[in-house]
């Protein structure tokens, strides 16, 4: 044993040993903790390290990026397969020169035509083409905003030619892997990206020689405030607004206001006190009064120099056979077919007669799919267009495919509809007259450049008419190229023949023939060459409708009057249009026999027919006016008859009809004499001797040669 001196000696060195060996080994952890910590560290740093490749076609970024059409069919080709229409190509102009020159642009185009997806490319080339630093996505609803702005997003991850050839931009944003907090770590060589890169805002990448860094995109909706938009003190510089009302809001007499207020107020001035806003409004109109009518409105809205385009830029020559195709599309629909197989046939049969004077904006619009038979859906954009026409009414039509809505706010009509008057069925056949007397006969004749539309009514008792026959009468020979002479000419001797089938059963006591149109002179020479019962007659709308007082040259009758026209030697029957249209939509609305299967006083119906189509197209020309309460600008809420679908000569000519009978005198209330005014009832003739005397021709234009 060692002695105690020495073992106290041992005992220390033993415990200095354990000291020294705690600290060596607490030192070893230490160094080997911070070699690991720095080993992750440069982990991290070159994981967040961001290598840019090069640019796959450098000939093909600067080309594309000097056009905006082959910017858009190049990176977009999966998009932009077809030619661009009109509007497409004034929208991509639209958006490059304002973001060139600034100012404020507004374009109104169809519906459902690829407006949303030029807005959202148009985004995309004003960005890489540096010519904006921060446009903003502006929509009705902040959700329709969201929609372009994750497509802007999803199209630098996803799009392989913008991938390529914009590698500064995508490589960063493939980098983040889809988690956007990897952004503040992020660097290329050291130096950090600062990109921005989530659900609500874009920020591109700040990468040494790249215009791009500090470039910024966001969206924001028009239900929801939008003031004091800034990054990194970089103000908004462009907006581009896509449909800016909801349906809700264009039909609301406040809403559309407040949006108004909205993009000339709060839009306008985010760019701050020094520089000027540019906007760019792309929208389909609703109505005439929604904030998309006042904004592409040159006079209401001048800044905005703003343009409407249609799908139908120019509407077919033989409507009458559109008009047959659409009834029957619909009694296809009725009985279960709704892609109308026999209105497809019809208008294959008739293709090039019913596309004749017809241009489209867009002929690639139809529906290409081929069904389980084998046969397409849609032959082409024209026969798309007209199935829409039969599917959602002309109004809506010519509101969100035209962008050239209605004059009509609300409907003050009698809710008459083509239903309805198609059954009103009398019970007796064609052209076979009332057993009640005494019974006149009335003919309208709405006269056209292709066909004249007629309809023959035998009134009896108090105002009950029944419809005897109606048809077409064509004009044969008449051209787009016809000069006005041809077609007079055409149309007289339509008139005469047409004079001698409906003169052949059922004759009439009175016949008025429409010659308000361009063929007035054909018109006034058939009446003096055909006199007693046929009489010209020219229609006006109640505004401008003015009965005046009775006089030797002035004969009143009920809301038509009849004015001697000395230099043509006849009678010109002069109408009030609306109040017999009004008429006759009452006389339809009227119920046809009462509880007895009496036929009811002041009811208008028509023929029977085993032929369920029979009176399909005639029913839809009925109905194509309605009286409603229009807003005009600057004068508030006024009543007018409005066109819901092009084709009413079926109405205009039941009107002249039924307004010839009001002049021989029929009724409502009460029974009239019926009387044919003496002095009206044969217009004033030539002598025999005076046909070719130089005084009774027109001083100039027509075609009196005395053609037979």
């Amino acid at each position: 044993m060692l002695p105690p001196d020495q073992q106290q000696e041992v005992a220390t060195w033993l415990e200095q040993q354990t000291i020294n060996q705690t600290t060596r080994k607490a030192a070893g952890v230490f160094n080997e903790r911070n070699t690991d910590l720095s080993r992750r560290r440069e982990l991290r740093s070159k994981a967040a390290e961001v290598y840019i490749k090069p640019i796959e076609d450098l000939a093909r970024r600067q080309a594309c990026l000097q056009d905006p059409e082959l910017f858009l069919k190049t990176y977009g080709k999966q998009t932009f397969y077809n030619p661009f229409a009109p509007h497409h190509k004034a929208m991509i102009q639209a958006i490059h020169q304002r973001a060139l020159t600034g100012g404020d642009k507004a374009i109104a185009a169809p519906r459902g035509d690829g407006k949303t997806q030029v807005a959202t490319w148009m985004i995309i080339y004003i960005l890489l083409a540096c010519l904006v630093e921060f446009p903003i996505i502006v929509a009705a609803t902040r959700k329709l905003a969201q929609k372009i702005f994750k497509q802007i997003q999803r199209t630098f991850v996803t799009n392989s030619l913008i991938i390529e050839d914009f590698p500064e931009i995508c490589c960063p944003v493939l980098g983040l892997e889809g988690a956007p907090q990897r952004a503040s770590k992020q660097h290329v060589g050291g130096e950090p990206t600062g990109i921005i890169w989530t659900q609500d805002e874009i920020g591109f990448p700040r990468v040494l020689g790249s215009p791009y860094g500090g470039r910024y995109v966001a969206y924001y909706g028009l239900d929801s405030a939008i003031r004091g938009v800034s990054f990194n003190g970089t103000r908004p510089d462009f907006a581009l607004i896509d449909d800016p009302e909801t349906r809700e809001v264009a039909f609301s007499d406040t809403q559309h206001q407040d949006i108004e207020d909205m993009i000339d107020g709060d839009i306008a001035l985010l760019c701050g006190p020094d520089k000027q806003m540019t906007r760019v409004v792309l929208t389909t109109i609703q109505n005439r009064r929604c904030y998309s009518y006042r904004v592409t409105d040159r006079q209401l809205k001048p800044a905005f120099a703003g343009d409407r385009y249609g799908m139908l830029l120019t509407w077919p020559e033989k409507i009458e056979l559109w008009d047959e195709y659409i009834a029957l599309r619909q009694k296809a629909q009725e009985s279960g077919d709704k892609d109308g197989k026999e209105a497809t046939e019809f208008y294959l049969a008739r293709q090039s007669e019913m596309q004749q004077g017809a241009t489209l904006s867009n002929p690639h619009r139809f529906i290409s799919k081929i069904k389980p038979d084998g046969t397409p859906i849609e032959i082409d954009a024209l026969q798309s267009f007209f199935n829409r026409v039969a599917d959602l009414g002309m109004s809506r039509v010519n509101a969100e495919l035209q962008n050239e809505p209605d004059e009509e706010n609300e409907i003050e009509t009698i809710g008459l509809t083509a239903g309805r008057v198609a059954s009103r069925i009398n019970g007796l056949q064609q052209n076979q007259l009332p057993p009640s007397g005494p019974i006149k006969i009335v003919v309208g004749c709405d006269v056209g450049k292709y066909f004249c539309h007629w309809v023959k009514i035998a009134f009896f008792g108090n105002a009950t008419g029944c419809i005897l026959d109606y048809g077409i009468a064509e004009v044969p020979g008449t051209r787009t190229t016809s000069n006005t002479q041809a077609i007079e000419r055409a149309i007289y001797q339509a008139l005469l023949q047409w004079r001698t089938d409906v003169l052949a059963e059922n004759p009439p006591d009175f016949a008025l023939i429409d010659s308000g149109g361009e063929w007035g002179v054909a018109i006034y020479e058939f009446c003096r060459e055909a006199g007693h019962p046929f009489a010209a007659s020219k229609g006006y709308a109640e505004t401008q409708f003015q009965l005046g007082k009775d006089s030797p040259t002035r004969r009143l009758f009920l809301e038509c009057w009849a004015g001697a026209m000395s230099h043509e030697r006849l009678w010109l029957y002069n109408v009030n249009a609306e109040f017999w249209k009004q008429w006759v939509h009452e006389r339809f609305n009227t119920p046809t026999f009462d509880d007895q299967h009496q036929m009811n006083d002041g009811s208008l119906s028509l023929f029977a027919s085993d032929d369920t189509k029979r009176h399909l197209s005639f029913s839809h020309h009925i109905v194509a006016e309605e009286r409603q309460e229009v807003f005009v600008s600057g004068k508030g809420l006024q009543r007018k008859w409005v066109k819901t679908n092009k084709n009413n000569h079926y109405l205009d000519a039941t009107a002249l009809a039924c307004c010839g009978a009001g002049i021989l005198g029929v009724r409502v209330v009460s029974q009239a004499k019926i009387v044919v005014p003496q002095s009206q009832a044969q217009p004033p003739r030539r002598k025999l001797d005076d046909r070719h005397d130089h005084r009774f021709r027109r001083p100039s234009g027509g075609w009196l040669n005395r053609s037979r």
